[in-house]
Formats: C-alpha cells, structure tokens, sequence
C-alpha cells in the first residue's frame, strides 16, 4: 500500500505479525547527484547526526540507542537511507527521532572538522579488502563518464576541499519531501502508521524542485586491466557486463539465466571453474540493477598459473552462449525460478531488508511496485527469452586482475 502526503513523501506500507516494526527513510540524494565535489552525499548523512535544533549529536545517539535493536544510514550511488528496528510500540518515538535527524539538521562548525577527518580515515581503509579494490580499479579503468568511477565515499583531493557550506548547499538541493520514500513493515494498522508519519513528517516543506542529473552508462574504455597491490596472495578477478539495455522482461529472463550460469554450486561456472578443474574456491555473480549502476558482475580469485586457463573457461561457457550451443529445458527452468523465489522469500523475512528494498526502489524507479513485480510471471517466459537476453549482456565485457 501506497499514499503520497501533501509534501510529495511517499508513504509505504506492508502487514506483518511480528512485534518488530522496522523502517526505512530512502533519499534521493546518493553520490550519483553530486555535481563537482565527490563524496558530499556521504559526508552530509554523517553530519546529520551531528545535531538538530532539538538534540545535541549525544542525545541522538543515546535516544537511537535507547529504542532501536538496529539502526544505520548508507550511502549508495541511488540514494541514502536511514533506516531501523523496533518493537512496534516504539514506531512513534522512532519517526519522531528520524524526521527530527533528517529536518532538522543544524550543520554547526564544531565537529566538522572532526568528522571529515573520520570519513578521511575510512577512506584511508576503504581499499583494505582485495574485492573493493579490485572492483575499484576496475571502475576507475572501464568507465570515462559515470560517477561510480570513482568509490561512494569520494577521493582524498575533494574531501579536503569540501566546506560546511558545501554540505549545506548539497543538503538543501537534495534533501526535499519530493525525494524521500518512507517504507514501513509492522503489524501496527495502516491508519496508526499514516498518522504518525505524517504528524512528524508532513510539516516538512520545501520551493525546490528536485534536481534531475542525466544518466550516462558509458562503455568506451571497456578491456583487460591488470594492477599490482603489495601483499596480495594470487589473483583476484572481477568482471562486469553491462544490463542498462535490458527491459523488464529481459531483467527478469536474465535473472533466471544467472541460477543457470553463476548461483551456487550446481552453476555453470562453479562446475567448470571448481568442480572439475580445481581453479577457484569459490566464483560469485551478481546482478547489480541499481539506477546508476546496472552491471553484471563475476568475482574469483585464483593463483597466477591458473589465471589464464580460469578466464579462458569463463570465455568458453560465455561463447556457448553466444553460439547458441546452451540448451535451458522446461524443468530445469522451473527449478531456477523456484530458488529466485525461495532466496527472495528467505531475505524477506527480515522486515528491516524488505522495508529497504521497498524505500529504495521507489527512490531508483519512481515506483516500489517494481520489486514486487520482479516475480511475476516467470513461469511465462521461455527458454528463448532466457539465452536471448544472456547474450545481450555477454557480449560485452571488462576485466580487471590484481596481482601481487
């Protein structure tokens, strides 16, 4: 369920029998909407926790402390959220708590510094784990355009430069009813959630309109990159395939085509890569659909004698494809998209994980219904629809090796 409040806020609603309650607060206002400056999406959801007109940056974190068994912000290139869980008779002094952080923000000088000098040192660790940097560089080296080229949290050079003032002028561009969807999971009634929301939420105005950046999914530097990190045993491998062409029909057949290719142990790739020639410990894929993003992504490491062989059975099964030599029967269809099914049940368990998906969506696509709808119908689409769409994203790809 869906209502729009006065203000433009799109107000989100799913029934649960848990006692939890759980919220999720979506922005449109993630790295992807910063225009010279890297990294001030993610500085202003640090500093609005700093302090509001109400509460000092302690009184904040005492009062999250005092009511939540989880709570966190994130940055992504989409969008921030704010989001939480509770026991549902404490939804009120949640929202209150929420809209009071992400209203009224003060943005005063003292701490300021402080706190870019933290976001600094994360920066400083960001690369620490071999996958982020390989991913990393691969972003750095495939795409010439789009901002994801560059990490979430921003470069070193803007960081140093960026003001309070900054802050400020990114927090009032962004940080508008017109971008925020709020999503709730609780067994508290529809009409007590909507009241509540809109008591501490509907007072929020705003004269801007919100700011539209064009979408570049640019592919020109796609190719083989190899870079060195000191320390590193073996190699790690990231590859990423472009789906910003795909619609929703061929989202949904490539997804069934990954439980096929890349999802777990029964897949292609584990099978040729693991099973029968002992290459990898493991090989993830993912589908990272996000507005901004859109990649398809395989991950592995491996030893360098075994790297070539391992990125030359990963063009074999992909020119399979491709030459249409891979045949998907109707039963084995059917098994894949019963897993799709099952995993996404699994995560939805997690009231706190669906109430993101939902605020998120609606941030990315406009419309929280889209999530919903990813299940629909697959049992209609056939095999055809499925290598179809697998070798429009295969036949495109960049790779990036990190050695040692």
């Amino acid at each position: 369920m869906e209502v729009l409040l006065n203000n433009g806020i799109k107000l989100i609603y799913k029934k649960t029998i848990s006692k939890l309650t759980s919220i999720s607060i979506s922005v449109d206002a993630g790295a992807c909407k910063e225009k010279n400056l890297m990294g001030l999406a993610h500085a202003t959801e640090h500093m609005v926790y700093k302090g509001t007109k109400k509460r000092s940056e302690d009184e904040i974190n005492k009062e999250l402390s005092s009511i939540f068994g989880f709570q966190n912000a994130m940055t992504n290139y989409p969008y921030v959220i704010y989001y939480g869980t509770m026991l549902g008779e404490d939804f009120e002094k949640a929202i209150e708590i929420f809209s009071d952080i992400i209203i009224n923000p003060t943005f005063k000088e003292e701490g300021f510094k402080e706190e870019m000098d933290v976001i600094k040192e994360e920066l400083r660790e960001w690369d620490e784990e071999l996958e982020q940097f390989c991913e990393d560089k691969l972003f750095l080296n495939s795409f010439e355009k789009r901002r994801i080229k560059y990490p979430i949290i921003g470069r070193f050079n803007d960081l140093e430069k960026i003001t309070l003032n900054d802050i400020k002028a990114f927090y009032n561009e962004n940080y508008i009813p017109q971008n925020v969807s709020i999503a709730v999971i609780s067994s508290l009634d529809f009409e007590i959630i909507k009241n509540i929301v809109e008591k501490y939420f509907e007072t929020w105005e705003s004269s801007n309109t919100p700011y539209q950046k064009d979408i570049i999914y640019d592919k020109d530097n796609f190719g083989v990159y190899r870079n060195i990190k000191e320390g590193t045993n073996g190699c790690k491998v990231e590859i990423i395939f472009p789906i910003d062409t795909l619609n929703i029909n061929e989202m949904k057949a490539f997804k069934i085509f990954n439980e096929y290719f890349g999802e777990g142990v029964n897949s292609v790739l584990f099978d040729v890569l693991r099973t029968k020639n002992g290459l990898v410990y493991d090989v993830l894929t993912k589908i990272a659909y996000e507005k901004y993003i859109k990649l398809y992504k395989i991950n592995f490491s491996t030893s360098k004698g075994k790297l070539d062989k391992a990125l030359n059975l990963i063009d074999e099964a992909i020119n399979k494809v491709l030459d249409n030599k891979v045949i998907i029967k109707n039963e084995e269809k059917n098994r894949y998209i019963k897993s799709i099914k099952l995993k996404r049940l699994f995560r939805e368990e997690q009231n706190i994980i669906l109430a993101k998906e939902l605020s998120t969506y609606s941030t990315m696509f406009g419309n929280y219904k889209i999530y919903d709808e990813e299940l629909d119908n697959l049992e209609e689409i056939t095999s055809e629809d499925i290598l179809n769409s697998a070798k429009k994203v295969l036949s495109n790809k960049s790779i990036e090796i990190i050695t040692n």
